[in-house]
Order: structure tokens, then C-alpha cells, then sequence
């Protein structure tokens, strides 16, 4: 089990760090083709290259009389839209029984979604898109920029409750002598609300969708410096292609569906909630973003994003019926919905034998499991621990055959050395005579090799249990026991002692006895002295990843380490004399 368990953690890693690195190049290579295709096409078509301006890009400016600047779209727009001036500037709040919506007159936009919990827990940021900022869903329409004009409103309440019926606001505005309206309809008790542009036909000849606002986190974004220290915070662009969700963090502009041009829903996504636009059909409308980093925030913090949809061609306006979907992301709530928003919980390498399917459910069985403990102790901690004696009592048969694997394989090693000492220097005969060796003792060649396979089998449920301690909104706010206060966070004792690196949040407990069980782990597993400094090194990495870690995910670590232990002390033994016997 020595070396064999060493590779495997190191494996285990190395798939980690190599599935960061691939994404980040495959995002780099897709926003470099973005970029080529798209000053291909306006070599090809030089007299379209005003006309493909969106809210995403800088607007040349005129000065007019007085030597302000004004934009070439507002004076189209100043021109085109029914003078507003007359028209009071308004807001309408609606209240649901999930979330609070802000609605203003001006770009008849949404300016404000706020929600009161997350599944009943407080929130340290209830507010998803701020009021004070850009807001969500202003229009451009026939390349008139609508998000300053005042539009109509037909109510005049300044407040609404959405107790047990629908309720619409309707936002009205002339453009090119047309009426446009747009509709807000809001559900009781339902994540959606539903919005529809209507306008007499021929009206609209081409549309942009801006989402300007962004998405706030509800967590308390860490300060410090520390390795994964905010690894356990999200802010990617989200969508479903037609063909698999997909997740993309980035910082710069970047489009989703140039080539494919195929979209079903379309958002941004934090850890714990996400904010989507359902097209309720496959769209072929342009998408691009824009990722910037908060200089506010310390290096590597989660970004922003701006969000525009824009036809792909002249006389579509395919997306601009859809619905706004506010959803924290509870797995079999979001899975219910049939929409496949639960992969933006747990997506899948697609690449991977089609890891974007089986991956998903495997987690979502991991998860399962972890309420169904819950739900016969009431405490996620015990849950934690329960989860991880279960995993590890059905992947025991693999562990148990490595061990004694490698208790056999060590058995064999003073000979084999003998050998390695006999023919130094004589790469061939050595090997020879080691083949001889394993064939007159019916020992497999393959066998130090074959020894990793158990390790590599189980990383799927490894991974897949990481991921759902680390991202399940069940844990929010969720004590175990103790100075254990909250399960997604890390298990601070002493705020005030911060080392970069060691303890970027302050002085935490867990993963001593986490680096302490993974050293007696390595004491009893390592016998080769060339292997010695790995009973070192490997708990005092595991120790610096640890500290920063959500205390349910240490947790896990812990009792898996004490799981191995107590395996290795039954198993060895009779391992070693099964060995012995051949």
C-alpha cells in the first residue's frame, strides 16, 4: 500500500490541477478563435462594421451646439422614441414569497432582486443585483438605445405582495410612431418571473439585451493570501448549449454560441444562487460577456460579468420572450424544474466518457445520501461522518486488495533488491532476473502497476464528494459541534491570527487533526526508507490546503484518514502472513 497510496494521492492532484489548466486554455483558445472569426468577418464585410454595435462595445461621440458630447445612438434614439420628459420617473417593488424584485420606469428595467434567506438561513448579502447600480434587461431595439428613456407604467403602486394570484407590469413607450410594451408577469410561490415584449409586427427589426448589473455573492468573500483560499467561490457565466451545460469563469470579452448558435437558458451563477435567462426553446441569438476583476476584491476573488444578447441577424427577436429565473441553488429543487439546472451545480468533464451525465448524478446520489443521514440525526456533522463510513465500508474490497497487494509485494523486496545488487550496472540482466523471479513465485509483473487502480477507482467518488461538501447550500450557516459554527467555512478559533499561506483567515483546528491523523496514516503505510520524507511532506501540504477549506470538507478528510488507519491495522496482519504463506 506504500508507494501505491502516495501516487494515488498524488494522482488525485495531479487530475485537479490538470483539469484547472485545460479549462483555462480551452477558454483562452475559444476567445482567440472569437476574436480571429470575428475580424474575419469584418475584412469580408467592411460596410457592417457599425452595424454590428452593441451596449458591450464604445460608442463614438458628436459634440452638439453647446460642446457637449452626445452619442450617435442617442440622437437616433432622441429622434425615434416619443419624447418622455413629461413622463415621472418610477419604481414599483414586488414581493414574492421567494425573492423581491425592483422594477424602474426608466429602460423598463429589472434595477433590484433581493432575497430574504438561503433555505431558511440568513444571508451575510441578500442583494443579488443592486438597485444603485446598472440593473438587469434594459433594450436596444432597431439599434436605438432604450435604457434611458422613461417608459409608461399603468399602475400606479409603489408597492406589491404576490400572495395567491399573477401579477403583470406593463412598461409602454412609441418608437418610430410603434407602441412597445414589456410585461413582467410574477407567480406566487414560483422562482420565475415572465417577461414578453410585444410590438406591432415588422416593428423590430433587430434587438440587444443588456444585463449590466451583474451578480453580488451572498458569502462573505475571505481577505487574505492563502492556497485556495477562494477556490470555494463562484462567479461564472452559465448556459445550456442544446447539447450540455457549461460554466465559464474568465476576465475580458468572450462569446458562447458564435459558431453553434444554439442556446436554451443563459445566466450568471454564484455559489449558492444563480439568476438565469430561460429562452423555453433553442435560441440562435448572439451571447457575449464581459468578466472584469473588483479592485476592491484581493487577487484571484471571484469577478463580474455584463451580460448582452443580441440577434444574430436582421428581423429576429427570438429571445426576447423569456423567463427571469431566481434560483438558490438547492439540488433536487432546481432538478425538479426539468430545465437540467442542476448541472450548474456539478458539471461534468464532457470529454470524459460523457462525464457531464454520470458525473452529475453521481453527485446528486451523494447528496441524497448525505440529507437522508440528516434526516435521521438532525446533525450535518454526523451526517458528514456517516457519508464517509458508508463510502469507505463500499470501496473497502479495493483498498483491502491493495493492501495486501502491497503486503505481498513487500515480502518480495529483500530479494528483489538482491537481485538489483547482484547485476548494478546491467539495466537488462537485472530485469531478467527479476522477471524470473516473479515467474517462478507466480507473481504478476503488473502488480506494483495494477496496485493504483483501487485509488483511481474511487477518485470519482473522492471528487464528487469534495464538490458537494464544498458548493451544497444545505451546509450554509449549519453548526456541527463546538467552535464548529458553520460547515461551509473554515473552522476559525482566533480572527486575529493571520499568516499568509498557513492561516490566511485566522487560526483553525480541524486540519491538525486532519495533518495528524494523514501523518500516522503515512507512518504505518510507508516501508521503504527511500519513502521516508513522504510521512513529512504530504501531511504538512495537506495541511497548508486545509486550512482555508470549509471545515465540512476537513471533516471528511479527517474521519476518511482514521477510516484508513483502523483498515490498515486489521488488514496488514494478515496480509502479511498470507505473503508469507506464498
Amino acid at each position: 500500500m506504500n508507494r501505491n497510496l502516495i501516487w494515488g494521492w498524488l494522482a488525485l492532484m495531479g487530475l485537479f490541477f490538470a483539469w484547472t489548466q485545460y479549462k483555462n486554455s480551452q477558454a483562452k483558445a475559444q476567445h482567440q478563435a472569437f476574436v480571429a472569426d470575428s475580424l474575419a468577418n469584418v475584412e469580408k464585410n467592411p460596410d457592417r462594421k457599425a452595424s454590428t454595435h452593441s451596449s458591450l462595445e464604445t460608442p463614438t461621440f458628436k459634440a452638439d451646439s453647446s460642446g457637449k458630447s452626445i452619442s450617435p445612438s442617442a440622437l437616433a434614439a432622441s429622434a425615434a422614441v416619443a419624447d418622455s420628459t413629461l413622463i415621472p420617473r418610477r419604481q414599483i417593488r414586488i414581493e414574492t414569497s421567494r425573492f423581491t424584485a425592483l422594477l424602474d420606469n426608466r429602460g423598463a428595467r429589472l434595477s433590484e432582486v433581493t432575497i430574504p434567506n438561503l433555505e431558511g438561513k440568513p444571508v451575510h448579502n441578500g442583494v443579488l443585483i443592486r438597485s444603485e447600480g446598472e440593473g438587469a434587461l434594459t433594450l436596444t431595439l432597431n439599434r436605438i438605445p432604450l435604457d434611458q428613456t422613461i417608459w409608461r407604467m399603468e399602475r400606479t403602486d409603489t408597492l406589491i405582495r404576490v400572495v395567491s394570484e399573477p401579477v403583470s407590469i406593463v412598461f409602454s413607450t412609441d418608437l418610430n410612431g410603434a407602441k412597445i410594451t414589456r410585461t413582467y408577469t410574477f407567480l406566487p410561490d414560483s422562482p420565475n418571473i415572465r417577461h414578453v415584449l410585444t410590438a406591432p409586427e415588422g416593428a423590430i427589426q433587430n434587438y440587444s439585451l443588456d444585463w449590466k448589473g451583474g451578480l453580488e455573492e451572498t458569502e462573505k468573500i475571505l481577505q487574505g493570501r492563502g492556497i485556495g483560499l477562494l477556490s470555494g467561490y463562484f462567479s461564472e457565466v452559465v448556459y445550456d448549449n442544446g447539447a450540455s451545460v457549461q460554466r465559464q469563469a474568465f476576465e475580458g470579452e468572450k462569446t458562447f454560441n458564435a459558431q453553434s448558435g444554439v442556446l436554451r437558458w443563459v445566466g450568471m451563477r454564484r455559489k449558492y444562487v444563480a439568476i438565469l435567462l430561460d429562452f423555453g426553446k433553442e435560441i440562435q441569438d448572439r451571447v457575449r460577456a464581459v468578466g472584469h476583476s473588483d479592485p476592491d476584491m484581493p487577487k484571484g476573488a471571484p469577478r463580474h460579468y455584463t451580460l448582452n444578447i443580441s440577434s444574430a441577424q436582421e428581423s429576429e427577436t427570438g429571445a426576447l420572450d423569456f423567463d427571469v429565473v431566481v434560483l438558490p441553488l438547492h439540488y433536487e429543487k432546481i432538478k425538479s424544474l426539468g430545465r437540467n439546472y442542476e448541472q450548474i451545480l456539478f458539471s461534468g468533464w464532457e470529454s470524459f466518457f460523457r462525464a457531464d451525465i454520470w458525473y452529475v448524478k453521481l453527485c446528486g446520489l451523494v447528496l441524497k445520501l448525505l440529507n437522508m443521514f440528516y434526516r435521521w440525526i438532525p446533525n450535518y456533522g454526523v451526517a458528514i461522518i456517516l457519508l464517509t463510513l458508508l463510502v469507505r465500508f463500499i470501496t473497502m474490497p479495493l483498498s483491502v486488495t491493495q493492501i495486501k497487494q502491497a503486503a505481498k509485494m513487500a515480502q518480495h523486496q529483500p530479494a528483489i533488491k538482491k537481485i538489483q545488487e547482484k547485476n548494478k550496472g546491467d539495466r537488462q540482466k537485472t530485469q531478467m532476473e527479476i522477471m524470473a523471479y516473479y515467474k517462478e513465485r507466480g507473481i504478476n509483473p503488473l502488480a506494483p502497476v495494477m496496485g493504483c487502480f483501487p485509488v483511481l477507482l474511487q477518485m470519482p467518488v473522492f471528487i464528487s464528494l469534495f464538490n458537494v461538501l464544498g458548493r451544497a447550500v444545505e451546509l450554509h450557516d449549519t453548526p456541527f459541534f463546538g467552535w464548529i459554527r458553520d460547515l461551509s467555512q473554515s473552522d476559525v478559533v482566533l480572527p486575529a491570527l493571520k499568516i499568509p499561506f498557513l492561516f490566511p483567515v485566522g487560526l483553525t483546528i480541524l486540519p491538525f487533526f486532519m495533518a495528524g491523523t494523514m501523518w500516522l496514516q503515512m507512518k504505518l503505510t510507508i516501508k521503504d526508507p527511500n519513502q521516508k520524507a513522504m510521512v513529512w511532506m504530504m501531511p504538512m501540504m495537506m495541511f497548508v490546503f486545509s486550512c482555508s477549506f470549509p471545515s465540512g470538507l476537513v471533516l471528511y478528510w479527517t474521519v476518511s484518514n482514521l477510516f484508513t488507519i483502523a483498515q490498515t491495522k486489521v488488514f496488514t496482519p494478515k496480509a502479511s502472513k498470507v505473503a508469507a504463506k506464498a
